[in-house]
């Protein structure tokens, strides 16, 4: 009995150490998605590296400074998967963002939307926000988080399509695993919505 009593308690510190998954946020005109076929381009998600750093006992730094390019690289490859979607060809859409100068402003609004559209033949852009790529360390445990946001343009009428936004912080897992699972969660929500 003595030895039961230790084990479930052992299994409730246990379970209070696992963080809480709430589910993406998922905004989409789901009418307007499923209406056509859609070529994106997906660009590179806006991301501020952070130098490391220490937060009570928890020391974190930055997982890379391409954080949003790798996201967005992986989202690329996910999306491709949903059967109403085609990726605009990266080198292509590169080529685009130099010309419009883009590359190091990060910033789409509706009329660059609609230029890289022009551009590239792309019937919507998606671009977004990486806010936490990172890798952890507190006593007793590793892991990484990744934190971003994504929304998808359609680049005649500028309304945006999808809004989505989704955060894992996952024990034990590298950042790169963390990327792959992050994204293919956010777009198997995209899919069953």
């Amino acid at each position: 009995m003595k030895n039961l009593i230790y084990l479930l308690l052992a299994l409730a510190c246990l379970a209070a150490c696992v963080p809480v998954q709430v589910p993406p946020t998922i905004a989409l005109e789901k009418d307007a998605l499923s209406a056509q076929h859609w070529n994106v381009a997906v660009l590179d998600l806006n991301y501020e590296f952070e130098e490391p750093g220490t937060m009570g006992i928890t020391k974190y730094q930055s997982a890379g400074r391409k954080g949003g390019q790798l996201i967005a690289r992986i989202l690329s490859a996910d999306l491709a998967e949903l059967p109403n979607f085609t990726i605009v060809d990266r080198e292509d859409t590169d080529k685009v963002l130099a010309e419009l100068a883009l590359q190091q402003t990060g910033v789409v609004d509706v009329d660059s939307a609609r230029k890289i559209g022009e551009l590239t033949g792309a019937d919507a852009v998606i671009t977004g926000e990486l806010s936490d790529y990172v890798i952890w360390d507190t006593v007793g445990s590793t892991g990484s988080t990744v934190s971003f946001s994504i929304r998808m343009i359609d680049t005649k009428s500028g309304r945006v399509l999808l809004n989505a936004s989704i955060s894992r912080a996952r024990p034990l897992v590298d950042s790169f695993a963390n990327v792959q699972l992050t994204c293919k969660e956010l777009v198997d929500g995209i899919k069953n919505r």
